[in-house]
């Protein structure tokens, strides 16, 4: 059987089908569900699903298995890691491709840049798992795993974060209000590639054990790892992360501005008003849309923006990732009202906390 390496960041995009942390994909995408998927935000069988999940291809590699149903897929050490079935090679049509995905063919945007180094051919196929490799990081969880514990915690209803930066006040904000109306918060971390400039993934993951040691409920939060990269593609990626973490479990998920972006490609509430294309019973999972939250020094408090007519613009702090990093790239202090100052100090004791 003829074989094709592949990186590892394409072995954990394998992974997560065959854990069905990317249900309803069965495999990389073929051409018809490529197309719908990005034309349609569904499968060619009418489900949601809205991000490509594809294994490029050169031309070389291309004609070497044009005539094979099957080929097996291995790492750089030769392991064999999945057989890839019935298998289907087609053209990337990059224009379309990037276009759809991320509605704009800016070589600035990093999504964009990104599927400009794509190879030309794509194989779509059925992957079965031959070979499981070590977990990624002790506190990856597959979606069995993370139903049992919510069940052990006897959560019937939790509610998923997603972020690629620590917790400043803004996300401690929305995450409390949610927890008020379910069982528990699953903190869902992407882990994998970003943009330069982003945060590493360690002192993400630092940052947040620190704010929910210190400043949550106990038995009310998991903190768990997702393992895949960034597509920043706005608000067609805040619904891949809100099926995704249906599939691990969740009930309801957190969608607040700006989800994904990136620069000023996107409006700043798209992320949610693209769910109105569709009904939760096909979602699977209750979307939460807040409201941008903000710090109020007049309040002493964080507060849903335009919640307090009582103090002036001045004394309201607006709160994002981009001022935090920002922040810290200047060496400037870190005020209460905007993050925990256990969590901004386990920051800035950090080094080289960027990528």
């Amino acid at each position: 059987m003829k074989k094709i390496i592949i990186s590892k960041e394409l072995i954990q995009e394998g992974k997560n089908i065959v854990d069905g942390i990317y249900f309803p994909l069965n495999g990389f995408l073929k051409q018809k569900d490529l197309s719908s998927v990005l034309e349609n935000m569904r499968l060619e069988n009418g489900k949601v699903w809205t991000m490509p999940i594809v294994l490029d291809i050169d031309e070389k590699t291309k004609k070497r298995i044009a005539s094979e149903e099957e080929i097996q897929l291995t790492n750089s050490k030769g392991e064999v890691i999945f057989l890839l079935k019935r298998i289907s090679i087609y053209k990337l049509n990059r224009e379309h491709f990037i276009k759809n995905l991320f509605g704009t063919n800016d070589k600035a945007h990093p999504g964009a840049a990104r599927a400009l180094k794509m190879k030309d051919f794509l194989v779509g196929g059925e992957l079965e798992l031959v070979k499981r490799l070590k977990e990624p990081h002790r506190l990856f969880y597959t979606p069995k795993e993370t139903r049992e514990i919510f069940k052990k915690n006897g959560w019937a209803n939790v509610v998923a974060f997603q972020t690629r930066n620590p917790p400043h006040r803004s996300h401690e904000y929305l995450q409390k209000t949610a927890l008020a109306e379910v069982d528990g918060l699953f903190v869902n971390p992407v882990i994998g590639r970003k943009k330069k400039g982003d945060f590493k993934d360690i002192h993400i993951i630092g940052a947040y054990k620190v704010l929910i040691e210190k400043y949550y409920p106990i038995n009310k939060v998991v903190l768990g790892t997702l393992h895949t990269f960034m597509r920043y593609a706005g608000p067609k990626e805040a619904v891949f992360h809100a099926l995704v973490r249906r599939n691990f479990g969740c009930t309801h998920m957190i969608i607040g501005r700006d989800h994904a972006g990136v620069g000023s490609y996107y409006g700043t509430y798209d992320a949610q008003k693209i769910f109105d294309n569709f009904s939760q019973k096909e979602l699977g999972i209750t979307i939460l849309k807040y409201e941008n939250a903000i710090f109020c020094k007049g309040c002493k408090n964080v507060i849903f923006e335009g919640q307090c007519n009582k103090h002036n613009e001045e004394e309201k702090i607006s709160l994002s990732g981009t001022k935090l990093r920002e922040k810290l790239q200047k060496n400037e202090g870190i005020s209460e009202g905007f993050m925990r100052k256990e969590v901004a100090r386990y920051l800035m004791n950090q080094k080289d906390i960027f990528i």
